[in-house]
């Protein structure tokens, strides 16, 4: 190892992640062990942690701080793998990496109210996206979806009423209440996504999307749209360090 030793690095590495979890948890509780911590800040921010891996470093952690010193360093050093496999998870928990860093840069599909439904319909058989932002000028209105262009088309096959050439706008008025999307700043994070994308407590449902712009405002142009189908890339991301 360098001239700091391996306990050194690996002793500062677990005392960044549970002063973060601690931090996190607003507890300066002795009595939560390290694990329960991990399990606690795992289930508030609705995002997995490693829990084998930290409950083995707690395990040398706690073996290292009780072992015998000479010349006031640690008799013992754990291998350079262990230190850097605690180092890059300290790095993952405390500075996750952004959803812009992780999803593909695929440019938002926008439309304005006025746009002819049918270049929504072409946009659904190109690319197959299903939700879609709607604006007037830059003002944010809502988001159209694949369920909402079927509920449209229920009504005007039931009516006879279908117009060539009917707009966003029209179809836009059969949105329901759940079909709603976030704004975000480009600054989110893999975990902060994923908890905005879980159900919160109470039954409630989760945004169907979330609309990432630069400062997290209604009145900007989307950077990028994440949906559910995103989340096992974003999972993925927190649990190998992409």
């Amino acid at each position: 190892m360098d001239e700091v030793s391996g306990a050194i690095r690996f002793l500062s590495a677990f005392t960044a992640i549970e002063n973060h979890f601690k931090w996190q948890l607003q507890t300066d509780e002795e009595h939560m062990s390290f694990v329960r911590m991990a399990k606690e800040y795992a289930r508030r921010h609705r995002t997995q942690v490693d829990l084998p891996a930290l409950r083995a470093f707690a395990d040398l952690r706690n073996a290292l701080v009780h072992q015998d010193y000479y010349g006031g360093k640690p008799v013992a050093d754990p291998v350079p793998e262990v230190v850097e496999a605690i180092e890059r998870l300290r790095d993952r928990i405390i500075d996750p990496p952004k959803v812009l860093q992780v999803l593909p840069r695929r440019a938002p599909a926008v439309f304005e109210t006025d746009t002819p439904l049918n270049r929504v319909l072409d946009e659904i058989r190109r690319h197959d996206y299903s939700q879609f932002p709607i604006y007037e000028e830059d003002t944010y209105l809502g988001l159209l979806t694949t369920n909402c262009i079927a509920r449209w088309l229920t009504h005007r096959l039931a009516t006879d009423e279908i117009v060539e050439g009917e707009t966003v706008g029209a179809a836009l008025e059969f949105a329901e209440p759940h079909e709603r999307a976030a704004h975000l700043p480009r600054t989110i994070t893999v975990p902060q996504a994923i908890k905005k994308l879980s159900p919160p407590a109470g039954g409630q449902l989760p945004p169907t999307a979330l609309i990432v712009t630069h400062s997290g405002s209604a009145k900007e142009r989307p950077l990028m749209i994440v949906v559910a189908d995103d989340l096992p890339t974003l999972v993925a991301a927190v649990n190998t360090g992409h």
